[in-house]
């Protein structure tokens, strides 16, 4: 009777042990694809782009040959290249615009598509639609339609609809600087506004993922915290700062360093495309590695700044 019972005991404790085992083999099946990826793919050319960086590179009919230079690729990218840290400067600026715009801008449109109305899914799909149609062949086809140009600037957009009218005093009336400088805005937050409505167009188009991720968050939120907010008497604005902004912020600095990594890998800033020229229509391999190493770390370092200032912002639930 003991020896049954030992192995009435055991029978569980192994289907117990099989399953997790099954469960932990269909885990590294999901994951092989990206294992071959980066050890294959990945980690190799990183290898061979390091060794570039560090040489003179000569590209025969049968052979690649490398010569070392140390470092001198590097200071010959600060010290000669002008072109390159002017184009650094402007991503760097673009690459701030672009953060601050376009996590504002997906936070707000995922807080009102949270909302309950008729069509909500038809509107979540459109806000959606720019990642898809930005992909592939689509990405290809010159933007600049009807659809760009009726974004392209506030000042255009004044001019259209004022036409409809004949007087003359609308030009100004919808002339969104005139009207900015009007109330006596500062000029920086003048200038700021008026970009983010000339680039209407490219923020939509760049923040279907973070509208995503935020109205996840949203959705996330047990509504029972909610209702006993209201029964405590708290406003709509109190809710939304007690209780929606901080347990969505760890979703905001998700966004930011999503959002950090998609502008600087965007070709509207022409790094990429410098330094692509650099390797294959100047012929200089090594040097176009040490530029891309040199725009990886201002990356690295540009996302270990944010991330430092927003992580003990974050507020983390358990």
């Amino acid at each position: 009777m003991n020896i049954l019972n030992r192995e009435a005991a055991m029978k569980p404790r192994k289907t117990k042990h099989n399953l997790l085992k099954r469960k932990n083999r269909e885990g590294y099946l999901f994951i092989l694809p990206f294992l071959f990826g980066l050890f294959v793919i990945f980690l190799p050319a990183l290898f061979y782009s390091a060794a570039y960086a560090l040489s003179t590179v000569t590209v025969k009919l049968d052979d690649v040959q490398l010569s070392g230079v140390g470092f001198q690729n590097f200071i010959d990218a600060f010290r000669k290249d002008t072109g390159f840290r002017v184009l650094i400067l402007s991503a760097v600026q673009g690459m701030a615009f672009d953060l601050i715009t376009v996590v504002i801008f997906s936070f707000f449109a995922a807080t009102l598509l949270n909302q309950k109305f008729l069509g909500r899914g038809v509107a979540r799909t459109v806000f959606f639609l720019p990642v898809l149609l930005s992909s592939g062949i689509i990405a290809s086809v010159d933007m600049k339609s009807v659809m760009m140009e009726a974004f392209s600037s506030s000042n255009n957009t004044a001019s259209t609809i004022s036409s409809a009218f004949t007087a003359g005093g609308f030009n100004v009336l919808f002339d969104l600087k005139e009207i900015l400088s009007s109330v006596n805005l500062n000029q920086q937050i003048t200038s700021f506004i008026t970009s983010a409505v000339d680039n209407t167009y490219n923020i939509v188009n760049l923040s279907g993922v973070q509208i995503l991720i935020f109205l996840s968050a949203l959705q996330s939120i047990n509504p029972s915290i909610f209702e006993s907010a209201r029964v405590e008497g708290a406003t709509k604005w109190e809710e939304f700062w007690k209780i929606t902004f901080p347990m969505i912020t760890p979703m905001i600095l998700v966004n930011v360093v999503y959002t950090v990594v998609d502008s600087f890998s965007n070709p509207k800033y022409g790094i990429l495309d410098y330094i692509d020229s650099q390797a294959f229509s100047s012929n200089q391999i090594g040097f176009a590695s040490a530029l891309s190493w040199i725009y990886f770390l201002i990356v690295i370092v540009f996302l270990g700044a944010v991330c430092g200032i927003l992580a003990k912002r974050i507020t983390y639930l358990d």
